[in-house]
C-alpha cells in the first residue's frame, strides 16, 4: 500500500503527541491523577491514530477517540487546576458536563453535537484560564489554549456542517497536524505549570 507525503506527515504528529502525552501522564500520575488520565487519552488516541489502518468501521473508531480525547483531555487538565485552587465543585461540574457530552454522542443531532463540543472546550479553557492567571501561571495559560484549540476548531465525527473553521482537504489535513504538535507543546506546558502550582501552594503551607 503506498503512502503519501501528507500520510507520512499526519503520522508523525500523531506519533510525537503521543510520545509528549503520554511522557506528561506518567510523570503527573503520582500528584496530578485526573491531568495524568488526560494526557493518557490524549496519548492513547493519538496513537491509535498513527497507525496506517484502511478499514472504514475501524477509521470511524479513530475519528471518535480522537473526538473524545480532544474533549475530555483538556476537561481533566482544567479539573487538576481547579482542584488545586480549591474550586471542587466547579472541577465536578465540568468534567461531569464533559463525561456527559461523550455518553449523549449517539443521541444528540449532529449539529446539537457540534454545538456542545465547542461549549465544552469553551468552558475548560476558561476555567484553567481563570485559575492560571489569577495565579500568574504562563506556562500553564499557554498551554490549556495550546490542549483546548483542537476541539474548537477540528471537525467532529460524522458532522457535514458547521463542524471545522477551514475548508475540507489538504487545509484542514495540515491544520490538524499543526495543531497537533501544538498539543504536543502544550502537554509539556502544563506539566509544567501543574507541577510549579503545586510547589508554590507546598511552600505557602
Amino acid at each position: 500500500m503506498d503512502v503519501s507525503p501528507n500520510q507520512w506527515i499526519a503520522a508523525l504528529s500523531n506519533i510525537t503527541l503521543s510520545l509528549f502525552a503520554l511522557h506528561a501522564a506518567f510523570q503527573l500520575f503520582k500528584d496530578h491523577r485526573a491531568p495524568a488520565v488526560g494526557f493518557f487519552l490524549v496519548g492513547s488516541s493519538a496513537a491509535l491514530c498513527s497507525l496506517p489502518l484502511s478499514c472504514a468501521a475501524v477509521l470511524c473508531v479513530q475519528g471518535e477517540l480522537e473526538w473524545a480525547g480532544a474533549v475530555l483531555g483538556p476537561a481533566l487538565v482544567s479539573f487538576g487546576f481547579l482542584w488545586l485552587s480549591q474550586d471542587h465543585s466547579t472541577a465536578h461540574v465540568l468534567l461531569l458536563g464533559s463525561a456527559s457530552l461523550l455518553g449523549l454522542h449517539d443521541w444528540l443531532s449532529l449539529e446539537t453535537l457540534v454545538v456542545m463540543s465547542r461549549c465544552s472546550a469553551l468552558s475548560s479553557l476558561c476555567c484553567s484560564l481563570t485559575v492560571c492567571l489569577f495565579t500568574a501561571n504562563v506556562a500553564g495559560a499557554l498551554g490549556s489554549v495550546a490542549l483546548s484549540l483542537p476541539a474548537l476548531v477540528a471537525p467532529v465525527p460524522g458532522a457535514k456542517a458547521f463542524t471545522s473553521l477551514v475548508a475540507p482537504g489538504a487545509a484542514e489535513g495540515v491544520l490538524k497536524c499543526l495543531l497537533k504538535g501544538l498539543m504536543a507543546i502544550g502537554c509539556l506546558s502544563t506539566k509544567k505549570a501543574l507541577g510549579r502550582y503545586l510547589l508554590d501552594l507546598q511552600r505557602l503551607d
